[in-house]
Order: structure tokens, then C-alpha cells, then sequence
């Protein structure tokens, strides 16, 4: 009977671990974030640095703006997440900030300039300005301790407020004439900051009622930002984000505050806790995006690093509403590194700046339409690729396992060291008993030692097939079975038993290394 060679057999073995292994990755790449949801697709955009896009509902589709280094790039997106009507205007504008656009007109700040581009030319409205904010309706926009608004219709700009404190920002939502401005102060060690509702008076047509939402003393680490609100007659909601790097640990959380403006009673905020499908909550939301759903429900798109699956993880996005006291999301993204600006695309889609590269992005979107779906489940180079690159990274994960397997190496090699020392007799001659021993002490304290790298980290990232009721017995034993098998093909005529029992060990860790040891840390 023709022997196989040595070495063909743990090559043998590796090739078959890899492909397996590489195949149910692969199947992890092709899951659906959610039953009804799309995986991402990449939209067909061209690369783009780390701007910040601005939506528009126009004609039932929302046109997206893209402000790139000496121009302004605009497409329309379906909810099939389909691309139409790509247009460029040679336009600078800086990003990330918010800017104004209706048609071939555009509002923004450059170099604290505001500016009006006509579609021809730039205009400069006015000079020493900080920021801005727009709506379809309205542009607000601050200095250092003033607050003034544009006229569309004659391109004058008006003052509307005068403050002792520098502003910080103003915020519209998409629909009101209402805005809050966030200024600060700074005192000794601390900044006061002053949140304000200026909701338009109906008695004066260009006065404002003002109420006070928050009024509280900013610590140096912390920083509120992010004011947004949904007004719904005198019923409203504002929700910030505190940015919090308290000795170097960095953290950001969301709170949301609800309170009728006409009540004599002070705004209460509490945090807004985020809880995925698998009951574990969801740390540092960026990048939020606020709106009301088809039935008048708030909703939420935010990105922040989890577990994509068992083993990866990367900065997703995902929806949340509100179930009780916490906020219930679910995965919208598929992508395996960095999403930001994440905008919703009618009622059943969703859009994303997606990392494709060192500062270099494009945009993917996800959707619950039928066809979209089926389109996202069809393999792509990047699937396998992220498959193959998955199954690299966990086998050299299984070299710390083979290194570990000193531990039950050790007895085996010390008792057969003794006996070679006392009785070397025994040892030429390959007396079956201490052959045997020294066998039985191999598998033995590795399996005993094996029973504690079974643990809750093991079953939570090895695949089904290898995590089940029992693994910790079956699976070494049968690949010692496996390895005694490889060894009766594999050893060579003028092997000794001695030889045949090193090389038994040798195939034994190296199985069982590929097999469970990438799990097991």
C-alpha cells in the first residue's frame, strides 16, 4: 500500500479549513442586516473626501449635494436607490457645513463671507459670519453675538437678536420657521451654555418668542452639540448630543427633552439608551439623523462601531425608534468600515458616505424593495474578498492556540525524559507501556486543559457547526481520531513508533489549532 507523504496531509487538511471556513464567511457577508432589508449597494458615484452631503425632496426624489474642492456635485436618488440627472456647478463651497440651495442659486459661508452664487456670480451678503442654517423657507445665520436672517426675495439680510454671549450655532429643521441658537459664555474653569426656542410671534411679523431650554454649566471636557428639534404646534422635542473626553476616556450619548412652550415648567432631558436586536446596547451614537416616520413617530439614523457579526466589527448605521424607556434599532448597513452621514430616502430607504480608502468615500444605500434586494445578494469581489481576508485573520489567530499547546506538550515530553534518563533501555527499545504513556498523558492534560478554552468567548464567535451541546468532547476527540488516521497514512516505512507518536502530537495541534483555536482568544 503507496503511503501518502508526510507533509501532504496537514497541507491537505489546511486546504480543506480554509475553504470551509472561507465559505461560511462568505455566507456572513451575503446575511441581510435585517429580515426585509437590503445589504448595502454601492450607489455609482464617484470617489469623494469627507464632505458633508445636503438633501433635498424635489419632484418625490431627493436631490443630494456634494460640495467637492472647486465644484458642487448633484444627482437625484429613487427609493430603488436608482441615480438620475448628475449635474456639476463649478462652485467652491467648504465642507462639512450646512449651505443653502433652490435650482442653480446657493447661500454659504466661505472665508466668514456670506455669500449668494446666482448661478453666475458670488455675491457677498455679508461680512464676519460664523455659521448659517437653511430650510426650503428660511436662511439664519450668526456673528460672533448677533443673529440675522436673509431675504430671499431682495437678497438683503435683516437682524433678528443681539446676545451678550458668543453664539455658537443656529438650528432649523427642515420644515419650521422656528430655530434654536446655542450661545456660550465662559467663566473660571467652566462655559455656561444657553439654549434658546425662537419660535416665530404671529403678533409681530418679524419678532420672535423666546423660551429657554437649557441653561447649565459646561465642564471643560464635555461639549453640547448636535441641537435639533420637531415642533408640532406648542408640543416640542429637542434632542443634543454631550461630548464628554473625561480623563481620556471619550464618549458621546444623545438626550432628548419634551415640553409644551407655553407651560411654566423647566425642560427635563434624559438620555436616549439604544438597544439592537440582541438586547446589547449601543455606545456613542455620531452622525444623527432626526425625523418622523409615515404614522408621526420620531425615528433616529445614527452610525457608532458594533459587531457587524461573530467576529467583525465596524461603524455602521442603523434606525431606532422609541419602545417604552429605550429606543429599539436595527441594522441598516452592511458595510465593513466607516459610515457617516447617514439620510433616509423616502419612507423605505436609507443612503450613507461609505470609506472605500484612505480619506476617500463613496456612497452606498440599503432599501426594502423587492427588486433591491435581490440585486444585493449576488456575490461581488468585495464579498470574497472580505471572505478570504476574514479566514486569513482568524487561522493566524490560531497560532496563539498552538502556542499554548506547551502546556499539555510539557508532562508528555518530562515523563518521557525521565524514563530515557532512568531506564534508557525502555526507550530504544519503544516499550509499548511508556509509548502508550506517554500518548495517554498528551491527550490526556490537553484535554483537560482544552475543557476551560471552551468558554462563553468560544461560543459566541465560532460558527454553529463548531458551537454546539458538546463540542468541548467531540470535537477532541475526533480530531485525535483524525490525527491517528493521518498518521497511519501518512507515517513512512522506516519511521519508529517514537517518531510516529511526535508526529501524531504535531498533526494533533496543528488540526486542532486550525479547527477551534481561532475561537478560542
Amino acid at each position: 500500500m503507496n503511503k501518502i507523504k508526510p507533509f501532504v496531509i496537514p497541507l491537505l487538511f489546511f486546504l480543506v479549513i480554509f475553504i470551509s471556513f472561507t465559505l461560511e464567511n462568505l455566507k456572513t457577508e451575503q446575511k441581510l442586516p435585517i429580515e426585509g432589508w437590503s445589504r448595502s449597494l454601492p450607489l455609482q458615484t464617484e470617489k469623494i473626501g469627507e464632505v458633508k452631503p445636503v438633501f433635498q425632496e424635489q419632484n418625490g426624489m431627493q436631490r443630494v449635494y456634494v460640495p467637492k474642492e472647486n465644484e458642487v456635485l448633484s444627482f437625484q436618488v429613487t427609493e430603488k436607490l436608482e441615480l438620475k440627472n448628475k449635474q456639476t456647478v463649478p462652485l467652491s463651497i467648504p465642507s462639512p457645513q450646512d449651505f443653502w440651495v433652490q435650482g442653480d442659486q446657493y447661500v454659504f459661508v466661505r472665508d466668514k463671507k456670506l455669500i449668494h452664487y446666482d448661478g453666475k456670480n458670488e455675491n457677498v451678503l455679508d461680512q464676519d459670519v460664523r455659521g448659517m442654517d437653511s430650510n426650503p423657507n428660511n436662511i439664519i445665520y450668526f456673528k460672533e453675538n448677533e443673529i440675522l436672517a436673509v431675504d430671499k426675495s431682495s437678497w438683503s439680510v435683516q437682524s433678528l437678536k443681539k446676545v451678550p454671549e458668543q453664539i455658537y450655532s443656529v438650528v432649523l429643521n427642515d420644515k419650521s420657521d422656528s430655530f434654536i441658537s446655542v450661545r456660550k459664555s465662559s467663566k473660571e474653569t467652566t462655559k455656561q451654555v444657553k439654549v434658546t426656542f425662537h419660535q416665530p410671534d404671529n403678533q409681530f411679523d418679524s419678532g420672535f418668542k423666546e423660551y429657554i431650554i437649557l441653561n447649565i454649566d459646561e465642564q471643560i471636557h464635555e461639549n453640547h452639540f448636535g441641537f435639533y428639534f420637531i415642533e408640532n404646534g406648542n408640543d416640542v422635542t429637542v434632542y443634543y448630543s454631550l461630548f464628554n473626553n473625561n480623563s481620556g476616556g471619550k464618549s458621546y450619548k444623545i438626550y432628548q427633552g419634551t415640553n409644551q412652550l407655553n407651560a411654566d415648567t423647566d425642560w427635563d432631558f434624559s438620555i436616549m439608551t439604544f438597544i439592537d436586536n440582541k438586547g446589547t446596547k449601543l455606545e456613542n451614537p455620531k452622525f444623527i439623523q432626526y425625523g418622523v416616520d409615515e404614522n408621526g413617530q420620531a425615528k433616529v439614523l445614527f452610525t457608532t462601531r458594533a459587531l457587524k457579526s461573530n467576529e467583525k466589527e465596524a461603524v455602521n448605521v442603523y434606525e431606532a425608534r422609541a419602545e417604552g424607556d429605550v429606543w429599539k434599532t436595527e441594522l441598516r448597513s452592511t458595510t465593513n468600515y466607516q459610515s457617516l452621514h447617514p439620510y433616509w430616502i423616502g419612507e423605505d430607504s436609507v443612503m450613507w458616505l461609505n470609506l472605500v480608502g484612505y480619506k476617500e468615500y463613496t456612497f452606498s444605500g440599503a432599501s426594502k424593495n423587492p427588486n433591491v434586494i435581490e440585486k444585493s445578494l449576488k456575490i461581488t469581489k468585495i464579498d470574497i474578498k472580505e471572505a478570504v481576508s476574514a479566514t486569513v485573520l482568524s487561522l493566524f489567530q490560531g497560532l496563539i492556540f498552538a502556542m499554548s499547546s506547551v502546556y499539555w506538550i510539557t508532562p508528555a515530553v518530562l515523563f518521557a525524559l525521565i524514563i530515557y534518563i532512568v531506564k534508557i533501555k525502555w526507550m530504544e527499545d519503544e516499550d509499548k507501556r511508556i509509548l502508550y504513556t506517554i500518548l495517554a498523558l498528551f491527550l490526556g492534560v490537553q484535554f483537560i486543559f482544552i475543557q476551560k478554552l471552551f468558554n462563553t468567548h468560544y461560543y459566541m464567535y465560532a460558527p454553529d457547526f463548531l458551537a454546539f451541546a458538546g463540542s468541548s468532547i467531540v470535537i477532541p476527540v475526533v480530531v485525535a481520531l483524525l490525527s491517528g488516521a493521518a498518521v497511519w497514512y501518512g507515517r513512512k516505512q522506516d519511521w519508529g513508533k517514537l517518531t510516529a507518536i511526535c508526529y501524531f502530537a504535531v498533526l494533533n495541534t496543528f488540526f486542532l489549532s486550525l479547527v477551534v483555536g481561532p475561537y478560542m482568544f
